[in-house]
């Protein structure tokens, strides 16, 4: 008798790749993939990628090895090019070894894997941008991103950023780059690498308009309120963040060191942080806010967190019990 076999279909109606001859296939697209990286990017990229692999040939390996064997198993294309290209030489803080950076970049993934849908994984994966939402304030709308850090000049930052912009002209008020992390309670929780304001003259002028339209609601209080809405499903003690002398720009030239103004350890002290290891701060993750506040700031913290909390596959069925 003839068994027929019938799968299942995964989250976007669509078959799951199951079968041998298929299954590797896909284990073998990627490493194609980085054979003809160089025919993708310019000549200068091309050369540090080759550069990188002679000199720390095993982590880049195990980096290129977990992008093919996660592609497969969460059944996704292959990664986007910038993926390949992430550096373990200077990643998310100082003083670590390449090891240890290749741990915080797969172990990134494996959590976002349980937090964020699939759909929505799948076009991080690819390099798209995640569109999380708008919030309206007096006078304008704020749109909220959430992309790949290589694609908004954090990419050393992190492996995901958050972008704020005004929705009229799309002009970048604040930006915030992570990685996803588990705590001693092996909780999911987030890492902040990076925190960017706006550059150039009207810089300034921007975030105080901004504030006055969200009720007294800086940008950048913003943003962190979307992160711990990000991962308020599952509930962490807290989030981690680095710290002046941790953060990865001391890895870098001098002049480049020279273009850090954010003291990122007088704004984590004043949102209630503390030294803590490894990264530099821990944060307490605060309760969600008031949901029925006739307060406009309140209206726009509450809109901020729920922005990050929606992007998580719990958050329907959070709303649902509510």
């Amino acid at each position: 008798m003839r068994h027929e076999w019938k799968p299942e279909l995964d989250q976007r109606g669509a078959l799951p790749v199951r079968s041998s001859p298929l299954r590797a296939a896909t284990r073998q697209s990627v490493f194609l993939q980085t054979l003809s990286l160089g025919a993708r990017i310019s000549l200068k990229r091309s050369a540090v990628f080759c550069l990188r692999f002679a000199c720390r040939p095993v982590s880049t390996f195990s980096w290129i090895k977990f992008l093919d064997d996660f592609s497969r198993q969460q059944m996704l294309a292959g990664p986007h090019d910038d993926l390949l290209r992430k550096s373990l030489d200077v990643f998310f803080i100082t003083g670590i070894p390449s090891p240890a950076r290749l741990e915080l970049m797969t172990e990134h993934f494996r959590i976002a894997a349980e937090l964020l849908r699939h759909d929505d994984l799948a076009t991080l994966w690819r390099g798209e941008r995640l569109d999380m939402g708008a919030v309206s304030g007096r006078h304008e709308d704020y749109s909220m991103q959430m992309l790949l850090a290589d694609h908004c000049g954090c990419r050393h930052e992190g492996v995901f950023a958050i972008k704020l912009a005004r929705a009229s002209d799309d002009y970048t008020l604040w930006t915030a780059s992570f990685v996803f992390v588990r705590g001693q309670d092996g909780t999911a929780s987030l890492a902040i690498g990076g925190m960017q304001g706006p550059k150039g003259a009207e810089a300034k002028r921007s975030v105080i308009s901004a504030t006055r339209c969200l009720g007294g609601l800086r940008p950048k209080d913003a943003m962190l309120l979307a992160l711990h809405g990000l991962v308020s499903p599952a509930n962490p003690p807290h989030i981690m963040a680095v710290s002046n002398a941790t953060h990865v720009i001391n890895q870098r030239r001098r002049k480049r060191r020279r273009l850090m103004q954010a003291d990122l350890d007088g704004y984590w002290t004043e949102r209630g942080g503390m030294p803590a290891e490894p990264f530099g701060f821990r944060l307490p993750a605060p309760s969600a806010p008031q949901s029925d506040s006739p307060n406009r700031r309140e209206q726009s913290k509450r809109a901020f967190w729920e922005a990050g909390a929606r992007v998580c596959r719990t958050f329907s069925r959070i709303q649902a019990l509510r």
